[in-house]
């Protein structure tokens, strides 16, 4: 199974949007959720419905007795990312908020999409369980919302402060993590640090729309973002090879890190809390 996704993974993102196949013709997106536990991202290929401005997607499983893994990851982290067609031969990624629908409004939905694709009918008909409706709103930054804007605000200087903790304790070498425990430390840091960012990334999209005179400074975080990226693939593959070198790249990254963040708070954090920012430079 996970082979057969990764193909159509791979096929949907090189064909803009379009797969082959039993698939051929069919409204996709690529789901990417946190694992329930585990915290992993995982990308998953699924069929949509597009309802006024929300994207619906079905857990279907193809009528099995058990609920697919995406939408357990869901109901413990609803913010997540979708890829969709851009209608102009690309993919664009956009932050979205699940809801799961419930009662009347979920039967109708259902109802709706087996009409479109019978299969769903079958689905239902195949299972005891009632298969889900998730309602995936993108993020519209257009639409002034000062608590939303403050919830983001909270969620970015949150996740900074836990990230910036996390390097501080791999550069301390707290407790136990050296040697080889330090690898795995750094290695479950770096996945932290490069889901943060992808997830920004997601959101930026919305960032452009809502506030287009931030282009600069969202140029500059994302390129930062993919410099900060070669340099997790890089310290990746120190730990891989039990490099001598690994403090020097974990001071490195502290100081690339720390000047990354601290634009992004002097830039993003006063926009969302409606104050005035810093000027670019």
């Amino acid at each position: 199974m996970a082979d057969w996704n990764a193909s159509i993974i791979a096929e949907f993102r090189a064909g803009g949007g379009r797969v082959g196949g039993m698939f051929e013709g069919a409204d996709l997106v690529l789901l990417t959720t946190t694992g329930a536990r585990s915290g992993v991202r995982r990308t998953s290929p699924l069929g949509v419905a597009r309802e006024d401005g929300r994207l619906l997607v079905f857990g279907s499983n193809a009528g099995g007795d058990r609920h697919p893994d995406w939408y357990r990851n869901l109901l413990v982290h609803p913010r997540a990312e979708v890829e969709t067609a851009d209608g102009h031969g690309g993919v664009r990624t956009l932050a979205v908020r699940a809801e799961v629908l419930e009662g009347a409004e979920r039967d109708a939905a259902y109802a709706r999409q087996a009409a479109r694709i019978p299969a769903y009918g079958d689905y239902q008909r195949g299972t005891t369980r009632v298969i889900p409706v998730v309602a995936l709103h993108p993020l519209d930054l257009t639409t002034p919302d000062p608590a939303r804007d403050r919830a983001i605000a909270t969620q970015l200087l949150t996740v900074h402060a836990d990230l910036r903790a996390q390097l501080a304790r791999l550069r301390d070498g707290d407790g136990a993590a050296t040697g080889e425990a330090l690898a795995v430390h750094c290695l479950a840091f770096c996945d932290a640090l490069g889901t943060h960012h992808a997830a920004e990334d997601a959101v930026f999209p919305a960032f452009d729309e809502g506030f287009p005179h931030l282009a600069p400074v969202l140029a500059r975080l994302r390129a930062e973002h993919r410099e900060v990226a070669a340099e997790l693939t890089a310290l990746r593959k120190a730990t891989g090879e039990g490099g001598a070198d690994l403090a020097g790249r974990l001071d490195a990254l502290a100081a690339r890190m720390e000047e990354h963040f601290a634009y992004e708070e002097e830039h993003l954090v006063p926009v969302l809390l409606g104050e005035a920012a810093g000027s670019e430079g």
